[in-house]
């Protein structure tokens, strides 16, 4: 285990960016909730077999951000065209199948609840008007984090 936290803090303009989300559950909602509440303006496209409700209202009811849901079976040609992948699904073959062929087409990663597969972490995150603050436990403990904030 590292003894300090090498990562890197950024900052990213997800209105400029595409991000493709993989699961469309409860692992998918929260993802997408996190990425909607800090950066309400996003570009996200969700691809699932199934899309839970919760998505589906959550993607109703945000305005400023372009969310397209795409319900079918996760192919590597849904990767074109973004920029990050998170893959969340509750299936650890698939999720490592969406992170194998977003490597190879040279996008970074992030698989939900494995820190391992990452190449980033969506770390806890305190707002206060213009001030935003990102909390990172070095993906050793995410329930501390959001406890922290």
């Amino acid at each position: 285990m590292a003894t300090r936290n090498n990562l890197y803090p950024i900052f990213l303009k997800l209105q400029r960016l595409n991000v493709l989300i993989v699961g469309g559950g409860s692992v998918g909602l929260e993802k997408l909730s996190f990425l909607l509440k800090s950066s309400p303006d996003a570009r996200v496209t969700l691809v699932a077999k199934e899309i839970a409700p919760a998505i589906r209202n959550l993607a109703l009811h945000s305005p400023e951000a372009e969310v397209i849901l795409r319900q079918k079976p996760f192919e590597a040609a849904d990767l074109q065209g973004h920029d990050l992948v998170i893959a969340a699904t509750n299936d650890r073959r698939l999720n490592e199948r969406v992170r194998r062929e977003a490597k190879r087409q040279g996008l970074l990663v992030n698989v939900a609840d494995t820190p391992d597969l990452c190449d980033f972490y969506l770390g806890a995150i305190v707002t206060k008007g213009h001030l935003k603050v990102a909390i990172s436990t070095n993906g050793q403990s995410p329930t501390f984090a959001k406890r922290f904030r």
